[in-house]
């Protein structure tokens, strides 16, 4: 066991940091990952030229290949303000190089024409969003919080779905809001974006999570929201140190692999 203390409030809790819990979707080159925007899928291709094949299956001495990657569609990937102004921040220097005090909160996705919330116009009364109500009443307060990781319910079938036959939840203005005021840096997320499908070309929660255009606190630049991640069913909400492994790749998202550590409180 490599153990980690952390102190919050005056108590203290205990990670296990050998017992991480990946919350990255596999990237499968040869099977189907979710689809979002009918962006490409990944592709892996051999390299070849001067006589040399990269596949041992066609008698080459290694396997060495091509990567073709869209982040944004078809994995669990991190972005940085820098997916909306190529001036800011790009990936590489948002993703935070520490271990993150975390909170995992499960919510039921609603009816946008059950609440008063709102968005930007695009909303339809049968989409379904996580409400600011409903993130409210199943997020306990705790001071020193980073990060959160929300798990939106129900949560079946999310690997392999095609965003596009059946349109994902997203989240209203007041929910971003609200985890904006919470001083959350770190947002993951098991949907493909915060905002809907089609919400006119303006990302408008995105917006707000970063604070641009400009005028908001410079330190919001630097937050990361994590989307496509995939919260495994058999671990409950609560406190986790949070692992954001990202490539330091100087972009605006990169594919990434979130892990979180279970905090358990001493006695």
């Amino acid at each position: 066991m490599i153990e980690a203390r952390v102190t919050l409030e005056g108590s203290t809790y205990r990670a296990d940091l050998a017992a991480g819990i990946d919350l990255a979707l596999p990237v499968d080159f040869n099977g189907r990952n979710p689809s979002f925007y009918d962006l490409p899928q990944p592709r892996l291709t051999a390299v070849e030229g001067g006589g040399f094949v990269g596949d041992t299956a066609r008698g080459g001495s290694c396997n060495c290949s091509t990567l073709e990657l869209t982040p944004h569609g078809s994995m669990t990937h991190t972005e940085s303000a820098a997916h909306l102004d190529r001036n800011e921040a790009t990936i590489a220097e948002a993703a935070p190089n520490q271990l993150l005090v975390c909170q995992l909160v499960s919510v039921q996705t609603e009816l946008f024409s059950d609440g008063n919330e709102s968005y930007n116009g695009f909303e339809a009364a049968e989409d379904w969003i996580v409400s600011a109500a409903a993130l409210q009443a199943n997020w306990p307060t705790l001071p020193g919080v980073q990060s959160l990781v929300i798990r939106t319910l129900p949560d079946k079938g999310k690997a392999r779905r095609d965003y596009g036959q059946q349109p994902a939840p997203y989240l209203s203005h007041e929910a971003i809001e609200l985890i904006v005021a919470r001083g959350v840096d770190h947002l993951v997320l098991d949907l493909p974006s915060l905002d809907r499908h089609e919400d006119g070309g303006t990302l408008p929660n995105h917006r707000i999570f970063w604070q641009l255009p400009k005028g908001g606190r410079a330190a919001a630049h630097q937050r990361t929201l994590t989307e496509l991640a995939l919260v495994p069913q058999g671990i409950p909400d609560g406190l986790y140190l949070l692992d954001l492994q990202v490539p330091r790749m100087l972009c605006d998202a990169a594919p990434s692999r979130p892990l979180l550590f279970s905090l358990e409180l001493e006695r």
